[in-house]
């Protein structure tokens, strides 16, 4: 019955998790593109996680943007169906491994079709899965102008150590601004592209997120 299927949902959900969270996103790239529909359940899947958060940090962000100048350009890295893009007032490029809809570009997240130093803000919601988040901050780095906003939410259980990872930021050339802890589920970060350096090549570890069995 329903409970079956449930059941065989949340086995599927945790499995294509894992393959997000241990592979490089090219592969993962490859992998999604070729059956997209993977990718449907997944997003699935991770919409009944997210629903029994007391907030989603997806509204977080669009509430910030709607404090912020409409002229700003913005790049949703990781967008699922590009909720920001639909809620925002500002113009958002919005990508992730596969298209959603139509506001989405399918893309590797370590390669976005952007022009160097071409947008204002950088958002990763939930987004930082795979072995090279590393590289995704680079190519954050790369796409906005000096002085660039790049905000992050992530789950707190995936940073073991907030200082270690905002120092491994600070090496790719992101300056903390703020780090707000006070949400149960996860943790929001603003921070500012340095114009004083061009990132290091330090690795940026994140536990995977593993969920438990229901």
């Amino acid at each position: 019955g329903s409970a079956d299927s449930k059941l065989m949902k949340g086995a599927r959900f945790r499995w294509l998790n894992e393959q997000l969270y241990t592979q490089p996103s090219a592969s993962a790239f490859e992998q999604f593109s070729s059956a997209p529909e993977l990718y449907e359940a997944y997003h699935d899947g991770f919409r009944d996680q997210v629903r029994k958060w007391p907030q989603n940090p997806v509204d977080l962000m669009v509430g910030w943007l709607r404090g912020q100048k409409t002229s700003l350009v913005v790049a949703d890295f990781g967008c699922g169906d590009a909720r920001v893009a639909a809620l925002a007032k500002q113009r958002v490029h919005s990508f992730d491994l596969v298209a959603a809809n139509e506001r989405v570009t399918a893309c590797d997240m370590a390669h976005v079709p952007l022009d160097d130093e071409s947008v204002d803000v950088a958002i990763f919601c939930l987004s930082l899965m795979g072995t090279n988040v590393s590289d995704f901050v680079r190519e954050a780095w790369r796409v906005l102008r000096p002085g660039g906003v790049l905000k992050i939410a992530e789950v707190k259980s995936r940073i073991r150590s907030l200082k270690r990872f905002t120092g491994a930021l600070r090496n790719l050339g992101f300056d903390l601004v703020d780090a707000d802890e006070s949400n149960t589920m996860f943790v929001m970060l603003d921070l500012q592209k340095a114009a004083d350096r061009e990132p290091g090549w330090v690795e940026v570890t994140l536990d995977p997120c593993l969920y438990k069995k229901r």
